[in-house]
């Protein structure tokens, strides 16, 4: 054995305890960053249920509908009273997904600033592929430690729908923080990892514009819903007021208000696509009109509009996803080079079109239909029937953007 094999092997024997203290960290920070994301529900239930003496529930059933709630807002679907409960607060998602990625990328640090980068089959950095993974196993160990206490003291989350908090949650925070470092540092990444050969060019390149699409077009919905509350804020705030939460409890409906923002956008989506909404069974919108039903005590449903007929011109609104479609044809044809063929721009500009839709309707999907049983069992947007709607009109800007840019070019 030579003098510099037996030096490698005398370092590599030093730091295998660092090595292990290290992912030891990150298993923690990635249990901790569960708990603290669940606390965000958690500790709401027990201090209402410390500000009401007059119950009669114990402690432990305030966690468990804290914990619950925190396993509805990452993605589990409840099970109350022969009801299904599968309303996830998107925005409460999205800031678990974003938390959970920053707390990845932290917990990566160490292993992402070595010098000397080894790549496992020509894919990723081992120590910050191990460092990530390690932080993904602590966060999951944790989401099933909540889960288990939801199964015994707090509303059953329904079964399969556990694989979103306890192994969606942290694997896609992981593989964000991922793509973060790679950015920062590409060595930390073999070739066939930055640019997957599975992934077509064409897809490549629609990506990014498709992804863009749908935050507009949810953009503008939330600014809808914003401005509905706004203009009807007077029956909004009656309705709170009715319910007499109290200072607290008021302050905790509104959050929960606000986390179903996105849900809400969602709606408005769905109802300038064509395909409306319902907020309760027999209480709709469409172009055509609203209809009424008797509605559940949430304040921010003060805000629809009035029952009755709409407008004639009312149907006007689908243009909203129509230049949306333009936009994205537009955003896909600067992927690409000017003189590209017509048939690789057709390609990205149509895979781009379809990222859009898609990706709305799998929102919609995610943020479920059901409130408990009856008339609760379906609320909010037809997922398939919106997303078949977009696709068609968003394909229709951005047909007139490719008919536009095939003129230019021939003229």
């Amino acid at each position: 054995m030579s003098v510099m094999e037996l030096l490698r092997g005398a370092t590599s024997t030093r730091q295998d305890p660092d090595d292990l203290r290290a992912l030891r960290r990150a298993l923690l920070a990635g249990a901790g960053t569960a708990a603290f994301s669940a606390l965000v529900f958690v500790l709401p239930a027990l201090v209402v249920w410390v500000a009401t003496p007059q119950s009669s529930v114990p402690w432990t059933a305030a966690l468990g509908v804290g914990s619950s709630l925190w396993l509805l807002g990452t993605g589990a679907h409840l099970t109350t009273g022969g009801g299904h409960v599968t309303v996830v607060p998107l925005l409460f998602l999205a800031l678990a997904l974003v938390g959970g990625s920053w707390a990845a990328y932290r917990a990566g640090a160490e292993a992402a600033g070595d010098r000397t980068v080894r790549l496992v089959r020509d894919l990723v950095h081992v120590r910050l592929a191990m460092a990530l993974g390690a932080w993904a196993a602590g966060y999951a160990v944790c989401a099933a430690a909540w889960a288990l206490v939801a199964l015994l003291a707090g509303p059953r989350p329904v079964g399969w729908t556990l694989l979103g908090p306890v192994l969606v949650v942290p694997a896609c925070s992981a593989l964000a923080a991922l793509s973060r470092w790679v950015r920062r540092r590409p060595m930390l990444a073999g070739p066939s990892m930055r640019r997957p050969r599975w992934l077509p060019e064409a897809v490549r390149r629609a990506l990014r514009p498709g992804f863009e699409g749908a935050a507009v077009l949810l953009g503008a919905g939330v600014s809808v819903c914003l401005l509905l509350v706004l203009l009807r804020f007077s029956t909004v705030s009656h309705l709170q007021s009715e319910l007499a939460p109290g200072l607290l409890g008021g302050v905790v409906l509104a959050a929960a208000q606000a986390l179903l923002l996105p849900n809400l956008a969602l709606w408005a989506v769905s109802f300038a696509a064509g395909t409306g909404f319902s907020a309760v069974e027999g209480a709709s919108a469409t172009w055509t009109g609203s209809r009424t039903a008797l509605m559940p005590m949430v304040p921010v449903l003060g805000a629809l509009p009035e029952p009755g007929a709409f407008p004639g011109v009312m149907p006007v609104v689908v243009l909203v996803p129509v230049a949306v479609g333009a936009f994205v044809g537009w955003r896909g044809l600067r992927s690409v080079a000017r003189l590209s063929t017509q048939r690789t721009k057709l390609v990205v500009v149509g895979t781009a079109v379809l990222v859009t839709a898609l990706s709305l309707g799998t929102l919609d999907a995610v943020a479920g239909g059901s409130l408990g049983t009856a008339r609760l069992s379906h609320v909010g947007a037809p997922a398939g029937a919106m997303t078949v709607a977009l696709l068609l009109e968003l394909a229709v800007g951005a047909g007139l953007v490719l008919a536009w840019d095939r003129w230019k070019l021939r003229r």
